[in-house]
């Protein structure tokens, strides 16, 4: 029997998480130095019992063309920003170029939420017109259930 995977796109500006997020869900150690990532990522991983295809794509300036193609037929967007006041702009901004032409389930991870000066998810969920925002932090291996969580949840309507 022929099985189609659910394609999950993790988005957003570069070092706001993404990887990070990745490796937090996939059980890895979340490295210390940053590499960023070139282009696109694919892993599986499996989220309700249903094979998932997560999509890691680059946030560096470079690859910012390539998005539109990489968010075809992902049945959920997860736009991952750094808690900042400077980076949600930057967020809304990706937020409102994908909105209308994606048809596709859009959720913000608010990441970075360690981090002193950080907005309140609650605050970034405001500033990103009520999209629904979820609060994270990347770094703390005891959030991974919680990260399975929010994107099992969150596929289970798709």
């Amino acid at each position: 029997m022929f099985s189609t995977k659910k394609k999950i796109c993790f988005i957003g500006e570069q070092n706001v998480g993404k990887s990070s997020l990745l490796s937090l869900l996939q059980g890895r150690e979340v490295q210390k130095e940053r590499v960023p990532t070139v282009g696109l990522e694919v892993e599986d991983s499996v989220l309700n019992d249903k094979k998932c295809s997560i999509w890691d794509l680059g946030g560096q300036k470079r690859f910012k063309f390539m998005w539109q193609d990489f968010l075809k037929g992902a049945g959920l967007a997860v736009i991952v920003c750094d808690s900042t006041e400077k980076n949600v702009n930057q967020t809304k901004e990706i937020y409102n170029r994908f909105e209308r032409t994606l048809g596709t389930k859009i959720i913000a991870i608010a990441n970075k939420q360690d981090l002193p000066g950080r907005l309140s998810a609650q605050e970034v969920q405001k500033r990103l017109g009520g999209l629904k925002t979820y609060g994270m932090s990347a770094i703390r291996p005891e959030l991974r259930e919680r990260m399975k969580e929010i994107l099992e949840y969150e596929i289970a309507t798709f």
